[in-house]
């Protein structure tokens, strides 16, 4: 059963093409190039894992989906990108993909890299089960689970990284956690077919029945909260007219890709900033150039190609 699809993500991308578009500086259209093309390949990964899931699970009178899950509760956010939720417990899907070779560490860290250069980003399954936490805890407290669930242990909840299978993987073995979106649904399947009979009798003995798993499937639906992008505040343009150039635009999208990362560092994030000095202009051949957020500890620096 699916309660949920993946959020209409068009008028972000429309904004995005927009701005594109009436941008005058280059270092910025840039920037704002970056933006969309993560916007755009993120979208595909979750809708081609969300497919995988869909394919298996759509008719499952025992299984509910829900895709894109953006939840609020007590002061802080969990996103999730798939949940699958069962009288077994819940599972919280986390899609990974990238155009760069993944290798998954034995930490379950995770480098990218993209020619000579390699980026290094934590253990998304960390995140996952912080988000858990988020979940459970808001499930608690909307007293969605009987005391006698709560007597065995509670409901459980598991995360998992779905690598899309376009990613190109360097790994021959992947860690615990982390499966290939293709493989996973049909494992998954043939788990809950082969769960034994001790295993069915247990969640009845707590109360937690598939009625119970469409309850709270239906609440965290009504819970959804997503969220506008305001792309034009982060590239500080104008809803029709583009700012004049300013000083020093410090945008710092999350790093995806090594073109926005310092290649000198690989600590810092690349920004545009204003030229002051005419020796400097002539230096650049431009009024702006590209340097590393870290200065004075890093000095790296580039060409913005605006002539």
């Amino acid at each position: 059963m699916i309660y949920k699809n993946i959020d209409d993500k068009s008028k972000q991308i429309e904004t995005l093409e927009n701005l594109l578009s009436r941008s005058t500086s280059d270092a910025q259209k840039k920037f704002i190039e970056t933006d969309l093309k993560k916007l755009k390949s993120g979208l595909e990964a979750e809708q081609e894992n969300a497919y995988y899931l869909n394919f298996e699970f759509e008719k499952s009178k025992h299984l509910i989906l829900l895709h894109d899950i953006r939840l609020e509760h007590d002061g802080r956010t969990a996103q999730f990108d798939h949940l699958l939720i069962s009288r077994f417990g819940i599972e919280l899907l986390e899609t990974k993909s990238s155009n760069s070779e993944m290798t998954i560490n034995e930490d379950g860290s995770i480098n990218l890299k993209n020619g000579k250069y390699t980026n290094t980003y934590p253990n998304p399954l960390e995140q996952s089960r912080r988000h858990g936490v988020v979940l459970r805890d808001f499930i608690d407290s909307k007293v969605l689970l009987s005391k006698r669930i709560d007597i065995f242990g509670g409901i459980e909840i598991t995360s998992k990284v779905l690598i899309n299978p376009k990613t190109t993987l360097i790994n021959k073995t992947l860690p615990d956690g982390f499966e290939r979106a293709d493989s996973f649904v049909s494992k998954r399947r043939k788990e809950i077919d082969g769960l034994g009979i001790f295993k069915v009798l247990s969640t009845f003995s707590k109360g937690y029945s598939i009625d119970k798993a469409k309850e709270i499937a239906q609440i965290l639906v009504d819970a959804h909260t997503p969220v506008d992008f305001d792309y034009t505040m982060k590239f500080k343009m104008k809803k029709e007219v583009i700012q004049e150039e300013p000083t020093e635009v410090e945008q710092k999208p999350n790093i995806e890709d090594d073109i926005k990362a310092c290649p000198r560092c690989s600590e810092g994030e690349l920004i545009v900033k204003k030229i002051k000095s005419k020796k400097a202009q002539e230096k650049y051949n431009s009024d702006e150039f590209i340097g590393c957020d870290r200065y004075p500890k890093c000095r790296y620096t580039e060409n913005s190609s605006k002539a």
